[in-house]
């Protein structure tokens, strides 16, 4: 799992990261925890969904965590923000931009500890398998759960569109990304030039494939039947798996 904390003093970073090791090795993890000393070093190096988890004191020498935060949300809905801080006078700000959790220093190891075993237990994204590649000169890592559908576009370029109704636009070739999620049993070629996440299927209609993120998309008109079985079969397979992890028989 990679963990960014953002902190401006270097006692505090030193003490959360001491922390985060403790947890990973009293649970045989392994973190990749990168400290940065201010919300600006941190922006200039970062890309979407390459954290897991991101640590933000609200008070620092120059951009404060809130404001840091509202940059990372502009293009990475995923990443959970954890703030940090010795008042609670913002905690309203920190979760109107969707703050998973909010911790007071000095940071407590009970507390850290609860809230990473919480991570851990309902947020499973972080540890699905990624998609590398570049888009308008950005490197993304878009995690398989969320990509909801791949297709080419004009000029050599391939569309991969996201859950949340992002679109990006690299040049990778549409058979190197079939190649790639072919064996995961989540995404169905539909037709001749069109992957979709069957996660992400609202609704097979009238030859149409409807998405959740209100995308739509033809399906093979000889494959009609054959595709909507797949996707009931998964769908099945899906709440089969779900009921069993929670006690339940179908």
């Amino acid at each position: 799992m990679n963990i960014a904390i953002v902190d401006d003093l270097s006692s505090e970073s030193d003490a959360l990261r001491n922390i985060l090791n403790e947890y990973a090795a009293l649970n045989k993890l392994t973190f990749a925890i990168d400290v940065f000393p201010c919300g600006e070093d941190f922006l200039q190096s970062f890309s979407p969904f390459s954290y897991a988890v991101i640590f933000l004191d609200i008070y620092m020498t120059g951009i404060t965590g809130v404001e840091t935060a509202k940059k990372v949300r502009e293009s990475d809905r995923d990443s959970l923000l954890v703030f940090l801080t010795t008042s609670g006078d913002h905690r309203a700000d920190a979760f109107s931009i969707h703050a998973y959790d909010y911790i007071e220093k000095p940071t407590k190891r009970d507390k850290l500890f609860r809230v990473m075993d919480d991570i851990l237990e309902n947020h499973t994204t972080f540890f699905s398998d990624k998609l590398s590649f570049n888009a308008e000169g950005q490197d993304y890592a878009l995690p398989y759960p969320d990509i909801a559908s791949v297709m080419p576009a004009q000029r050599n370029y391939l569309e991969i569109a996201d859950r949340f109704g992002n679109l990006y636009h690299s040049r990778m070739t549409f058979s190197a990304i079939v190649k790639e999620l072919e064996n995961d049993s989540r995404f169905l070629q539909i037709n001749r030039s069109i992957l979709v996440n069957l996660e992400q299927v609202e609704a097979l209609k009238d030859g149409m494939c409807l998405l959740k993120n209100n995308a739509s998309f033809p399906v093979y008109s000889k494959k009609t039947k054959e595709i909507e079985q797949k996707w009931q079969n998964f769908m099945f397979a899906r709440i089969r798996k779900n009921n069993h992890e929670r006690g339940l028989h179908l």
